[in-house]
C-alpha cells in the first residue's frame, strides 16, 4: 500500500509541477514576455489561460494535498518508513 500511496504522491506532485509551469509560460504571455508563438496572442486570450492555468493549478494543489493526507493516515507516530 505504501508503494501504491507513494505513486500517487508522485503523480500529484508532477500534476503540480506541470500547473506551475503552465502558469509561468501564461503569466509571461500576459506581460508579454513569451518567446515563442504563444508571444502573438492577443492580450484577451493570454488573461484566458493564465486564469484557466491558475485554476488548474489550484485542482492540482488540492490533489497533491489530498495525496499527501491519505499518506499521513496511514502512518503510525514515529514510523519513518512509510
Amino acid at each position: 500500500m505504501a508503494i501504491i500511496a507513494r505513486s500517487q504522491e508522485a503523480e500529484a506532485a508532477q500534476r503540480f509541477v506541470e500547473a506551475s509551469r503552465n502558469v509561468d509560460l501564461a503569466f509571461r504571455a500576459v506581460r508579454g514576455d513569451a518567446e515563442d508563438e504563444e508571444s502573438s496572442v492577443t492580450h484577451g486570450v493570454a488573461l484566458f489561460r493564465l486564469e484557466r492555468a491558475l485554476d488548474e493549478l489550484a485542482r492540482a494543489e488540492a490533489l497533491f494535498d489530498s495525496a499527501i493526507r491519505v499518506q499521513g493516515l496511514g502512518r503510525l507516530p514515529g514510523d519513518l518508513e512509510n
